[in-house]
């Protein structure tokens, strides 16, 4: 067997650092959303744009309150990225699950928001707080048309049994 030396993390990194960076390493998305290969879709775009509001929104929050700015940031973020990782669900359930993930880190950031409103010290942004209340309506419908959906191929399923 092999001695091996232990792992140098501060070696590592510096070697990191020191390596040139390439346009491979870091690019732009392979296909975006709304391009000629990809469906737009808004809800993905609004989200993205919401996730984008609530980093700047953080980074005013972290200065009066940093707990609190980590946790807006978290659930005003983690909209889109659920809400992302739901276009490429495996079922119809499996995204109705992910939408409701997202749909609850929606109502989340939109009650840490009003929140931050009723303090006067804290930073204040109200086209963000009307952005966030106009996803929740949107959700709902994804949400209910969703369930509709599911219950309508359950049904099928279970009728095409019957026929056997």
């Amino acid at each position: 067997m092999r001695a091996t030396s232990p792992f140098n993390a501060a070696a590592w990194f510096a070697k990191c650092i020191a390596a040139p960076t390439s346009d491979a390493l870091v690019s732009d998305p392979v296909v975006p959303y709304g391009g000629p290969d990809r469906k737009r879709n808004a809800v993905v775009e609004e989200t993205f744009e919401l996730a984008s509001r609530i980093m700047d929104f953080a980074e005013r929050l972290i200065k009066v309150n940093e707990v609190f700015a980590d946790q807006v940031l978290r659930s005003g973020t983690s909209v889109g990225s659920h809400t992302r990782e739901a276009q490429s669900a495996e079922s119809l359930s499996d995204f109705l699950h992910k939408m409701k993930i997202a749909h609850k880190e929606l109502e989340e950031t939109d009650y840490r928001l009003d929140l931050c409103h009723l303090k006067d010290h804290y930073p204040r942004d109200p086209e963000l707080v009307r952005c966030t209340k106009a996803l929740i309506p949107l959700f709902h419908s994804i949400l209910t048309t969703t369930r509709t959906r599911l219950n309508a191929q359950l049904e099928e399923r279970r009728s095409k049994r019957g026929k056997r």
